[in-house]
């Protein structure tokens, strides 16, 4: 057990010898009954570290966030050369991405607005007036040129499997080429 877990002694609980409160049930261990104390604060700085360094800040090698690389990599899976719907990106991307529909529209959106890595058609808003984009089902979106040629190279990207191991999604897509000019 961790430190933070203290053994809660016979005048925290109630008339039964049972704990109180509406979380008594997790403090139960067989026989003996523990205080979850400290816990919250040490998990929810992990998680907030993760969150920060994991999937909010953009790769040093690439400068794409987690999200970001998964749409990029669902469109190369879908590339037909032809434009596709928003949201038929979005659902192909929750393959790799199981974060929410809402987070893969708002990434996609923020790629096709650079003009870079994703050819646009339709009301993708304005990045100077604030104006937002269309709902997905209205626009469409392909890989521009230069991300289908460049972005994932099978010399260049490093892959892993996915979070439920069915699918390899890349890591970093430039990845080996900074390594090797480093």
């Amino acid at each position: 057990m961790s430190e933070d877990i203290e053994l809660i002694e016979d005048d925290e609980t109630g008339a039964a010898g049972e704990p109180q409160g509406k979380y008594a049930k997790l403090l139960i261990d067989g026989e003996k009954r523990y205080k979850l104390t400290g816990m919250y604060k040490d998990w929810f700085l992990d998680y907030a570290s993760y969150v920060i360094l994991e999937r909010a800040v953009p790769h040093i090698d690439d400068g794409l966030k987690p999200v970001q690389r998964r749409i990029l990599h669902s469109m190369k899976r879908m590339d037909d050369g032809r434009y596709n719907k928003v949201a038929n990106i979005i659902g192909h991307t929750m393959q790799f991405h199981p974060h929410g529909d809402a987070s893969i529209g708002d990434a996609l959106v923020q790629l096709g607005q650079k003009e870079l890595l994703v050819d646009c058609q339709g009301n993708w808003g304005n990045i100077y007036t604030g104006d937002g984009a269309a709902a997905p089902r209205y626009i469409e979106a392909r890989l521009s040129k230069f991300a289908a040629e460049v972005v994932f190279n099978p010399k260049t990207t490093e892959w892993m499997a996915s979070y439920d191991g069915r699918n390899q999604e890349p890591v970093g897509c430039w990845r080996r080429v900074w390594k090797g000019l480093r």
